[in-house]
Formats: structure tokens, sequence, C-alpha cells
């Protein structure tokens, strides 16, 4: 009995150390499953952290895809414009090249037409010298000419006073004839006289 008894003690030991054993294993287990339990909660906290950032990213992303497809938009609209304005400076340039050319020509021709002007001025001047001398030459001969009717005027005026003279001196004769006339005529001739 007494076998019995300390093997019953022993397997009653051996127990109590299976279940310490049990017990401190499970206090790991409880500890390992806390930490696996708070490590996963942190995961989820991290996964619902993460998945609001790929939500915001994915609504960033969305966004910035629509800014991408607009601004490839805007790229070809752009890309079309630039085009169209490289088209439109190559006219200008040929138009600009035609134009310079037409300077060219018209500054040619106004550089002529200066010098036409030139001589023409030369001309006008030389024939203004002309006509101020014409003129003063004119004015010489109407100085002269007046001076000349001056004179007329004065024999036409001594003219008419010796015509008016002579006029009155005919006037005169006439008038003594007359009286000569009348007085004969008055006067009985001598074979008249005789007849009486």
């Amino acid at each position: 009995m007494k076998l019995l008894a300390n093997l019953l003690l022993v397997l009653a030991l051996a127990l109590c150390g299976l279940c310490y054993y049990q017990w401190v294993r499970e206090g790991r287990v409880y500890r390992d499953l806390a930490s696996v339990n708070d490590e996963l909660y942190k995961k989820r906290e991290a996964i619902q952290g993460l998945e609001q950032v790929i939500k915001r990213n994915q609504s960033d992303i969305t966004r910035l895809e629509g800014i991408r497809t607009e601004l490839n938009q805007t790229i070809r609209t752009n890309t079309a414009r630039i085009a169209e304005l490289d088209k439109y400076v190559e006219k200008l340039e040929s138009e600009t090249d035609n134009q310079r050319t037409t300077i060219g020509k018209y500054k040619e021709a106004l550089d002529t037409a200066n010098e036409r002007i030139q001589k023409q001025n030369e001309d006008i001047q030389k024939q203004n010298d002309t006509i101020k001398l014409v003129l003063q030459q004119r004015d010489e001969k109407v100085a002269d000419l007046n001076k000349m009717i001056g004179e007329y005027n004065a024999l036409v005026t001594n003219f008419n006073k010796l015509q008016e003279d002579m006029n009155k001196l005919v006037e005169t004769i006439n008038a003594e004839q007359q009286k000569k006339a009348a007085e004969q005529q008055k006067k009985p001739t001598e074979p008249q006289k005789k007849a009486k």
C-alpha cells in the first residue's frame, strides 16, 4: 500500500506537474494568442487605414486620370494648334519675304522717283528763274509801254488841243468868210449900181 500510495503520490505529483505544464503552456498560448490577436487587431486597423488610403488614392488616381485625359486632349489640341500656327508662320514668312521683295522694288521706284523729282525741282527752279527774268523784262517793257502810253496820251492831248484850236480857227475863218459873203451879198455890185 505504501507503494501504491507512493505511486499515487507520484502520479498525483506527475499529474500536478502535467497540469502545471499545461497551465504554463496554455498561459503562453493565451499570451501568444493575445499577442496574435493584438497583432491581428493592429493589422486590421492598418488594413483599414490602408484601405482608406487606397480609396483616397483611388479617388486621386481617378481625378489624376481625368486630368491626364484632359491634358492629353489639351496636348492634342495644342499640337494641332501649333501645326496650324506653324503653317500660319510659314505663310507669314512667305508673305514677309514677298513684301520685302515688293518693298525693295518700291524703294528702287521711290529712289528713281526722288531722282526724277529732284531733277524736276531743278528744272522748276530754272524755270522759276527764267520766269522771274521774263517777268522782270516784262515789267521793264510794261514800264516802257506805260511811258510810251503816257507820251502817246500827251501827244493825243496835244493833238486834240491842236484839233480844237484848228476847229476854232476853221470856225473863225468860216465865220469870217460867211460874214464877208453876207456883206458881199448886201452890197450891190457895181454893175447893179450903174444900172440904177
